[in-house]
């Protein structure tokens, strides 16, 4: 291993494959997670971490007490401002800040099939209005974090969440039904997302570009054979993000090797 730290903004399963390949190239790498669950994901791998949320400063705080000499951004594609903190912390701590990210879908209008219905939005709350307006029933499956709008349209919906005591008390706090609750533990197959659909008496499915690890394909294939049409929350733009892992290592490399002066800056 060489002398060279890098600063990781984890989280997602896409970061812990970079924090184990950058390692393998001799880097020392600690993972910063936000969540309990996170840092039982990232250290079953063998990874190190440092958990619990962190704003701008105390991100830089850490990044600096490790000697780091970057700040990777791996921190999930619809979790904005992890990555506005992440971008700050570089300024702060005056360190280079690369953004790796899960590729998009290819065709950003969505996961459809031929015959398919898929009707392209740009925020959760675009998608919420188009569900209530359409007066349909349909199956959520974008965690917990973006189910609010959809509660405040009054829409009508079964939520799939993650199937932790803090999800179940995010959906309760927001006065979903229990009934209205499907908790399930990833990944899902497309006869499971059927069956989903089936349960929660959906004829449309609502999701966002989690790319493929996020299932979009199994969800697309599910929606087709259920005949429902799907709703898509667009990723947001992110400027500069590299979706490919070799090319993540030799940016790495470059920075680190830059002087201070003409390092790559957020």
């Amino acid at each position: 291993m060489n002398d060279k730290t890098i600063y990781l903004i984890g989280g997602t399963s896409e970061a812990n494959r970079a924090a184990l390949r950058i390692e393998q190239e001799g880097y020392r790498v600690v993972v910063s997670v936000a969540t309990p669950l996170g840092e039982s994901v990232a250290t079953a791998v063998g990874l190190t971490t440092e958990a619990g949320r962190k704003d701008a400063a105390m991100m830089a705080q850490c990044a600096t007490g490790l000697g780091a000499e970057a700040i990777i951004d791996c921190s999930h594609p619809f979790a904005l401002e992890a990555s506005r903190q992440a971008k700050k912390a570089a300024a702060i701590a005056d360190l280079p800040c690369l953004r790796y990210s899960r590729p998009p879908m290819p065709d950003a209008s969505g996961p459809g099939s031929a015959g398919t219905t898929v009707i392209a939005v740009e925020s959760f709350e675009a998608a919420a209005d188009e569900l209530r307006d359409m007066g349909s029933r349909a199956l959520l499956t974008l965690g917990t974090r973006h189910l609010e709008p959809f509660v405040e349209a009054g829409a009508e919906f079964t939520a799939r969440v993650l199937p932790l005591p803090e999800s179940i008390a995010d959906c309760r706090r927001l006065g979903i039904d229990a009934a209205d609750i499907i908790a399930a533990w990833p990944p899902f197959d497309i006869d499971f997302n059927r069956a989903c659909l089936r349960h929660a008496g959906a004829t449309i499915l609502v999701t966002k570009d989690s790319g493929r690890e996020g299932g979009i394909e199994q969800k697309g294939a599910a929606a087709a054979a259920e005949g429902a049409a799907i709703i898509f929350v667009k990723r947001p733009p992110d400027p500069g993000a590299i979706h490919d892992l070799e090319e993540l290592l030799a940016r790495i490399a470059g920075v680190i090797a830059a002087p201070s002066t003409a390092r790559e800056r957020p």
